[in-house]
C-alpha cells in the first residue's frame, strides 16, 4: 500500500502540470496526474484506501472487443468511471472512443473521462440518454470555476467518486425545460388572453420553440432567432409579417434576410400562420433563445400542450403526462429486455466468428441481420398524447442500434457497413385530439434530432416529414361504432386516459358510451374504468401473431372490482410478467396512485412484481406470498452483524504479518493480539488472498502503542488519511477501525469459530472462519459455531427466504444479504435430536466436499463450484466433479425440511408461505 499523499490545492496542481505535461509521456504521467488530482479532491488514489481488489485500480485489464487481445483502462472504478489519458496536446476524441469501448466490457460505468494532462472531458454514459459532455481545464481546477447554476468544477470531479447521477443529462434537460416552460408558456397564455384561439396560440409558440431548438442543434444559423426577436422587439407592428416570412422560408427552404435556410416542412411549417407579439413578449423570447435548446426535453411540448388545452378537454380525456424515468419502467421490460437478449446472443456469435479472417463475413452477416431486425421493430402507443412513450422507446432503440454499429466498426468491418436504419417512422401512435397528434409527431422528431446531434449525424432534407404512422383517430371505436383497428406492432406501450367507470357518460356522452358497450359487450364489464378497454384491445392484438409484449400504465383501481376482470382475461390467455402494483405518480402536479402492468402470451419465464422476482403475478397484482410482512424474531437478535469498516489502510500482506508476529515488544505483549487474518467478500467467493489487518479493537491509544511495529504502521498510513477526512470520531480514535463493531466482538465471546457470508454475491454461500479472523464490512458474520445453524443457513430453505427478503446490487444484480431482513426474520426449525443430527451430518459433508474440490484445483473458487452446481441442476452429469457436492446439498435440503416437519421437495412459493406462517406465529406469540 502506498502512503496517503499530502493534500494539494487546485492552484498547485495546475501550476505543477502546466510545467510537467509537455515533458512527459502518457504512460509516465497518467498515474501521477490522477493521484495528484485525487489529492486536490481529497479522495484516495487506487493505491490508497480500502477498496477491494478490482473495484478501483490503475491499468485495469480489459479484453478488446473482437480481437481477443487485452487492453488496459488507465483508471477504473466499478460502477463509477473509466479514465483514459493521452499526451499533452493530443485530441481527446480517440481517448474517449477507447474509453467507451472499454466501458462496454467493464459493466458500462456511468461516467467516462479523458485527459491530456492539461484538459479534461467528462462524458456521461447513462442508458437511454444522449451523452452530456463537460470540458474542463487546469485553470478551472485551480479556481473551481462554476460550470452552471448547479455545478462547480470540483463538484463535477467529486461526482466521479460519490454521485455520478449528479451529472446525469436529465438534470440539465429538466433545468432547461423548466426555464423554457416559464418563458414560452407565459407567451402562450398572453396570446390566449388577447383572444387568440388556444390551438392557434399553441401552434404558433410550438413553431418558435422548434426554431430555437433547430438553431441550437445546427439546423438553423447560429444567432438567427435572437436577431428575429430583436427586430420584433424594436418593431412589434411588423411581428406577424416577420414570423410569416421566417415560416415561409422554413417551409420550402431558401432565402431569409441574408441567409439561406434549410427545407423543413413536415406539418409544423405547412403554412405561414403567425400571430402578433408585443415588444415585451419579444424581449422575453429573446432571453429564452439564449437557453441551450438542444438540451430541451421533448416533454416540454407536452407541457405546452397541456397549458394550451381547454380545461373541459383535459377533464373529458383524462389526459396525463408521464416522467421519463417512469416511462422506462414500461419500455425496458416490454421493448428492450427481449431485444437485448437477442443482441447478447448475436454479439457473442459475431465476436467469436470475427476471430478468424474467414469468419468475418459471417460475423458481418449476423450483425446485418440483427440490424435489419432493429430497423423493422414496430412500437405502438394507442393513446400517445404528446408522444412521450414513443420518444423514450425511440431513444432506446437508437442506443441499441449504436451498439450494433459500433461493434461492426470495432470488428474491423468498416464505418459504413451498417448504415443507420432506426427511424421515427417505426413509432406508431393513435391520438384522438388533433393538436396532441401533431405534437407527438414533432416530439418524436426532436428526440431523433437530439440523438443524431449527440452522435454526429447529418441532416437530411426535408428535415421534417409527416409521420403518417402517428394517426389522428379514436383508438377504441370507428365512426360507425365498431372496434377500431390498431396498427400491427410487436410492442404496445402507453399511458391510456384515466377515467372512472361512473364518469364515462358524463364525460364522453351517452351515444359514445352506448356504442362502446355494444362493441365490447362480454369483453369489458360496463362498470370498468375507461383504461380497461385499452387493456382488452391490447390483449386481442396477440391474436394476430405479431404482437409480443404489452406494457400500460393505469390507475391502481385496476387491481379490484370490475376492473380486475380484464387482468383475469389476460392471465387466462397469457401471463402478467412485470408489474408495479401501487406506485406514486405525479400527474398535472397532483399525486395519484397507479399500477404498471406488462403482459405477453405466456412466453416470458422471468417475472417481477414491484421490482422483486416472483413465480406468478396474480390478477390483483400480488404474488402468492408477501414476505414483506415478516417481523424480526427475538431469538435471532444480536446474532448477525456486518463486519468492521476499517476506514483506512489497516490491511497488510501475509508476509509482513508473519514477520511482525515473530517480533517481540518491550512491554511483553504479543503482536498476535492485534495482527489478525482479514477477509472481505471476494476472499470467500474466490480464493483467500492471505491478507491480514492491524486491529486494535477497542484498545485505548496507550495500550495500542505497546505494539510497536503495528502501531507505527497505522500512525504512518492511517493517521494522515483520518486527519484529512470528515469523520470526527474517526479522527479522535484514528488507531481503531472506523466502525470496530463492539457488539460483534461481544457476540464472539466463547466461540472458536463463526459463520459468515458475503454481503453481496451471485450465490448465497456460508463459510466457517476462525474467531480470530476479522470480517470486513463486505461480510456478514453469524455468531454461531454449531453445524446445525450452518446447515439450515446453507439450505435451499434459507436461500429462498434470503433471496426474497434481500435486495440486489452491482452490475450483475447480485443478491445482497441484509441481517435485519434476511436473518432476523428467519424462523429456524425446532428439531428432534435425530433431525438435528441429520442436518449436522450433511452440513459437515457439504463443507468437506467443497474443501476437497478446492484442494484439487488451485484455480477453483466457491463461486465456480456453485456455478457448476447450478448448471448441474439444469443438466445433471454423473461424472462431473461437482456432482457429489450437488448431492450433498440435496441431502442437506431434505434434512432441513425434515427438521421443519415438511415433505421435500417444495416449490419456492410453498417454502415462503410456510416460513411466513411460522414467522407470524412466533411474532404473535411474543406479543401475547
Amino acid at each position: 500500500m502506498g502512503s496517503v499523499r499530502p493534500t494539494m490545492d487546485g492552484q498547485a496542481f495546475a501550476d505543477k502540470w502546466r510545467h510537467l505535461a509537455p515533458q512527459m509521456s502518457e504512460q509516465a504521467a497518467a498515474q501521477m496526474h490522477w493521484s495528484d488530482l485525487c489529492s486536490v479532491l481529497r479522495r484516495p488514489a487506487p493505491t490508497q484506501g480500502e477498496y477491494a481488489s478490482g473495484e478501483y485500480e490503475f491499468e485495469r485489464a480489459v479484453r478488446k472487443v473482437g480481437t481477443g487481445t487485452a487492453g488496459r483502462a488507465d483508471v477504473f472504478m466499478r460502477d463509477r468511471f473509466i479514465v483514459e489519458y493521452k499526451r499533452a496536446g493530443l485530441n481527446l476524441g480517440p481517448a474517449m472512443q477507447q474509453a467507451f469501448l472499454y466501458a462496454r466490457e467493464l459493466g458500462n460505468p456511468p461516467l467516462i473521462m479523458a485527459s491530456d494532462l492539461l484538459t479534461f472531458r467528462i462524458a456521461t454514459n447513462f442508458t437511454g440518454t444522449p451523452p452530456r459532455n463537460i470540458d474542463l481545464t487546469l485553470d478551472d481546477v485551480a479556481v473551481n470555476r462554476r460550470i452552471d447554476d448547479d455545478l462547480t468544477t470540483h463538484e463535477a470531479l467529486h461526482a466521479l467518486f460519490d454521485d455520478p447521477d449528479r451529472l446525469h443529462p436529465r438534470h440539465v434537460r429538466e433545468r432547461v425545460t423548466r426555464s423554457a416552460t416559464a418563458q414560452v408558456g407565459a407567451i402562450a397564455q398572453a396570446l390566449r388572453h388577447r383572444g387568440a384561439p388556444p390551438r392557434q396560440a399553441a401552434h404558433f409558440v410550438m413553431r418558435l420553440v422548434f426554431a430555437m431548438f433547430a438553431e441550437d442543434v445546427g439546423m438553423l444559423p447560429r444567432g438567427l432567432m435572437e436577431r428575429v426577436f430583436k427586430r420584433v422587439q424594436l418593431a412589434p407592428t411588423l411581428s406577424k409579417a416577420t414570423f410569416e416570412e421566417l415560416f415561409r422560408a422554413m417551409q420550402h427552404g431558401g432565402p431569409f434576410w441574408d441567409l439561406d435556410l434549410r427545407h423543413f416542412n413536415g406539418g409544423l411549417f405547412d403554412d405561414q400562420l403567425a400571430l402578433d407579439l408585443t415588444a415585451e413578449e419579444a424581449a422575453r423570447l429573446m432571453e429564452a433563445s439564449r437557453l441551450d435548446w438542444s438540451n430541451v426535453d421533448p416533454a416540454i411540448f407536452g407541457t405546452l400542450f397541456e397549458n394550451s388545452l381547454a380545461t373541459e378537454v383535459r377533464a373529458q380525456l383524462g389526459a396525463h403526462f408521464t416522467d421519463v424515468r417512469d416511462i422506462v419502467r414500461i419500455t425496458d421490460p416490454v421493448v428492450m429486455v427481449p431485444l437485448r437478449r437477442e443482441w447478447a446472443a448475436v454479439k457473442e456469435q459475431a465476436e467469436a466468428l470475427a476471430k478468424t479472417k474467414q469468419g468475418k463475413a459471417a460475423a458481418l452477416g449476423a450483425l446485418q441481420a440483427f440490424h435489419e431486425r432493429l430497423g423493422g421493430v414496430r412500437v405502438l402507443d394507442p393513446a400517445c398524447g404528446s408522444g412521450n412513450f414513443l420518444v423514450v422507446a425511440l431513444g432506446q432503440l437508437l442506443d441499441l442500434e449504436h451498439e450494433v454499429r459500433e461493434l461492426a466498426r470495432d470488428l474491423g468491418m468498416g464505418e459504413f457497413s451498417l448504415p443507420p436504419r432506426v427511424h421515427p417512422q417505426q413509432m406508431h401512435g393513435l391520438e384522438v385530439e388533433a393538436f396532441a397528434h401533431e405534437l407527438a409527431s414533432v416530439s418524436t422528431w426532436i428526440s431523433y434530432f437530439q440523438w443524431k446531434a449527440a452522435h454526429g449525424g447529418a441532416w437530411e432534407e426535408p428535415i421534417l416529414k409527416k409521420l403518417t404512422n402517428i394517426e389522428h383517430r379514436d383508438a377504441l371505436l370507428t365512426p360507425e361504432g365498431s372496434k377500431a383497428p390498431w396498427p400491427e406492432a410487436e410492442f404496445i406501450i402507453g399511458n391510456p386516459p384515466f377515467l372512472g367507470g361512473k364518469l364515462l357518460r358524463s364525460n364522453l356522452g351517452d351515444e359514445y358510451v352506448s356504442r362502446l358497450f355494444q362493441a365490447y359487450g362480454g369483453e369489458v364489464a360496463r362498470e370498468s374504468d375507461l383504461v380497461c378497454y385499452w387493456f382488452e384491445r391490447a390483449r386481442q392484438a396477440f391474436g394476430g401473431g405479431l404482437t409480443r409484449r404489452v406494457g400500460l400504465v393505469t390507475t391502481n383501481s385496476i387491481r379490484g372490482g370490475a376492473n380486475r376482470q380484464v387482468l383475469q382475461r389476460i392471465q387466462d390467455t397469457g401471463a402478467l410478467f412485470n408489474a408495479w402494483s401501487d406506485e406514486p405518480w405525479l400527474q398535472q402536479g397532483a399525486a395519484v396512485r397507479v399500477s404498471l402492468v406488462c403482459f405477453d402470451g405466456g412466453e416470458e419465464t422471468d417475472r417481477e412484481l414491484n421490482g422483486q422476482p416472483v413465480t406468478r403475478i396474480n390478477p390483483d397484482l400480488t404474488a402468492s406470498t408477501d414476505v414483506t410482512t415478516a417481523r424480526p424474531l427475538p431469538e435471532n437478535a444480536g446474532v448477525s452483524f456486518m463486519g468492521t469498516t476499517k476506514g483506512g489502510p489497516f490491511d497488510i500482506p501475509g508476509e509482513v504479518a508473519r514477520r511482525w508476529l515473530a517480533l517481540p515488544n518491550p512491554d511483553g505483549v504479543s503482536n498476535a493480539d492485534v495482527v489478525k487474518p482479514w477477509v472481505n467478500g471476494m476472499d470467500l467467493t474466490r480464493r483467500p488472498r492471505d491478507m491480514w489487518a492491524v486491529d486494535f479493537a477497542l484498545m485505548p491509544e496507550a495500550q495500542a502503542s505497546q505494539y510497536l511495529a503495528p502501531f507505527e504502521y497505522v500512525r504512518e498510513r492511517v493517521l494522515p488519511q483520518r486527519r484529512a477526512g470528515r469523520d470526527e470520531p474517526g479522527k479522535l480514535k484514528w488507531w481503531q477501525h472506523l466502525r470496530p463493531r463492539p457488539e460483534l466482538r461481544q457476540a464472539f465471546t466463547g466461540l472458536s469459530r463463526y459463520i459468515c457470508t458475503p454481503r453481496v454475491a451471485k450465490h448465497r454461500l456460508f463459510v466457517w472462519l476462525p474467531v480470530e479472523t476479522v470480517p470486513d464490512s463486505a461480510v456478514i458474520a453469524i455468531a454461531r459455531d454449531d453445524d446445525f445453524t450452518f446447515g439450515v443457513l446453507q439450505s435451499r430453505v434459507h436461500e429462498v427466504w434470503s433471496l426474497r427478503q434481500g435486495t440486489a446490487l452491482g452490475v450483475g444484480n447480485d443478491p445482497r444479504y441484509t441481517p435485519s431482513t434476511c436473518f432476523e426474520t428467519f424462523p429456524f426449525p425446532v428439531p428432534t435430536p435425530e433431525q438435528r443430527a441429520g442436518v449436522e451430518k450433511w452440513a459437515q459433508y457439504a463443507v468437506q466436499m467443497r474443501d476437497h474440490l478446492l484442494a484439487q484445483d488451485a484455480r477453483a473458487t466457491l463461486t465456480g463450484l456453485y456455478n457448476s452446481v447450478a448448471e448441474l441442476r439444469r443438466a445433471p452429469e454423473s461424472t462431473h466433479p461437482a456432482m457429489t457436492l450437488l448431492m450433498a446439498h440435496d441431502r442437506l435440503d431434505a434434512a432441513v425440511a425434515a427438521a421443519y416437519g415438511w415433505a421435500w421437495p417444495l416449490t419456492d412459493d410453498e417454502v415462503l408461505a410456510r416460513l411466513l406462517a411460522l414467522n407470524q406465529e412466533r411474532a404473535a406469540a411474543v406479543l401475547t
